[in-house]
This record gives C-alpha cells, sequence and structure tokens, in this order.
C-alpha cells in the first residue's frame, strides 16, 4: 500500500506534468476554447463571420417552417476560438499553431419535452457528429472564427413532422461544440465544450407574403447565412413551400 501522503505527492506531480504531458493527461481546460457564436455580417445579403469578442449572440433561435431539403444545414453555429497554448520563442515555425480538422457537435435539450419531440429524439443517430474544417491558430492567444452545421436538416424536417411546434417557442435544444485539432508539435487536441442553446418553433421568423414571387419588395431579408434562423424573414409560398426571402416579380 502506497503511504496517504507519498500517494498526495505523486498526484501532485501527475497534475503538474499533465500540461506538459498532455498526450496522455486529456484536455487542459482554458488551453483551447470556443469563446462565443460571432453575429455574422449579412449586408446585402453576404455571409461574413467576423473575429470580434464583443459582437456576439447568447442564444439562437431556429423555425423549423423555412427549413428546406436543399439546406446544408438548419443552423448554423459561427465559433470564435481561441489559442492559449504558450507563444512561440522566436522558432520560425510555431510549434503550438493548432490547425482546425473539424468539431464535435452533440445535441440535446434543456427542460421538459413533450412526448412526441422525445420520441423523435429517442435512439436518433442525428444528435451525435462530426464535421470537417480547416485554418491554423497561432498561440499566445491567436482567434479565429469558423462556421458549423449545428442542426442536422433531417433532424429539423422530423420534428416539424411531429406536430408539436407552432409560432411561440416551445422547446429549447443544446447544441454542445468541441472544435478539434493538432498543434504543429503532433499534439492531438479538443477544445473546452461550449454550449449554445437555441429555441425552436415552426413560424416565428417567417412572414407570408402570399403566391411567388411577391408583388411586393421583402422589408426582411432574414439572415444571410441561413433563413431559417435568428432574424425575422418575409417569405412567398411555390407549391405549398415557403421560400424565403421572398422571390419578386420582374417589374
Amino acid at each position: 500500500m502506497i503511504p496517504i501522503r507519498v500517494h498526495r505527492r505523486l498526484l501532485a506531480l501527475a497534475a503538474a506534468l499533465c500540461p506538459i504531458l498532455a498526450l496522455g493527461c486529456g484536455r487542459v481546460p482554458g488551453q483551447f476554447e470556443i469563446l462565443n457564436n460571432q453575429v455574422p455580417i449579412t449586408a446585402g445579403g453576404g455571409c461574413t463571420i467576423p473575429v470580434d469578442e464583443a459582437v456576439y449572440s447568447g442564444k439562437g433561435m431556429l423555425d423549423l417552417s423555412i427549413v428546406r431539403g436543399d439546406f446544408s444545414t438548419a443552423y448554423f453555429v459561427f465559433p470564435l476560438i481561441e489559442n492559449n497554448l504558450p507563444p512561440s520563442a522566436g522558432n520560425s515555425i510555431d510549434p503550438n499553431q493548432i490547425q482546425l480538422s473539424g468539431f464535435n457537435i452533440d445535441i440535446g435539450t434543456i427542460g421538459v419535452v413533450p412526448d412526441s419531440v422525445a420520441t423523435v429524439l429517442h435512439g436518433s443517430s442525428l444528435l451525435h457528429y462530426q464535421t470537417a474544417w480547416s485554418g491554423g491558430i497561432d498561440s499566445g492567444g491567436g482567434k479565429i472564427s469558423a462556421s458549423v452545421e449545428a442542426f442536422p436538416v433531417a433532424l429539423a424536417q422530423q420534428l416539424a413532422a411531429s406536430g408539436s411546434f407552432g409560432t411561440e417557442p416551445s422547446v429549447v435544444f443544446n447544441l454542445k461544440i468541441q472544435a478539434l485539432g493538432t498543434t504543429n508539435s503532433g499534439r492531438s487536441l479538443q477544445s473546452d465544450p461550449f454550449d449554445y442553446p437555441v429555441e425552436v418553433c415552426a413560424g416565428c421568423l417567417a412572414r407570408d407574403l402570399g403566391p411567388c414571387p411577391s408583388a411586393a419588395t421583402p422589408a426582411n431579408l432574414g439572415n444571410g447565412c441561413n433563413p431559417a434562423q435568428d432574424e425575422p424573414v418575409d417569405c412567398c409560398t411555390d407549391n405549398g413551400v415557403l421560400v424565403c426571402p421572398a422571390t419578386v416579380a420582374s417589374p
């Protein structure tokens, strides 16, 4: 049996060595983290993700009625990622620069959900997956922003078909995201997990202007990165399907 005093010393030594021997000790909190969800710049219909700690969103909103099968995702998260590994000491190649490879996404719920929603989620393979991404983040506090497809279209369509959602958000989903990467020295890393709550509805963001094309120019163009999220949008209807923002009749 190892004496208690010696055992404590061994634990303290292991804790001290973990930042150095991280390959065997796992993630070290604060070294590689997602700071927030950036608010995209969408003026003129564009979609540019800034790198600005002061401009972020604390929660999102997803309108299931707008999601179509040709969307790449029902909801995007735009993480601002920081590399707090020690900076390079004059090396020509930064050994602690992190090369991003992608993201882990885990989707859960917050609070009580209707039975019909729980049935859709039970055993679903759409709640846990990985996406690819690339980019280099310099050590010593370097930052980069990214775009994460954080809510599968198929899941959104299944939830819409459950009939559980109306124009008032009724269920809050939690999108847990971790960035994945490898340092230039070959160390594999996962970022600290980042939790982002998204309220879900069916019809809370969309305003139907009638059949397509619309006679009026839409006043609300929605989110330029994805019309199904976060901002009100004027839509028209084409064979029973919402088109957002609405197409406009030629003069």
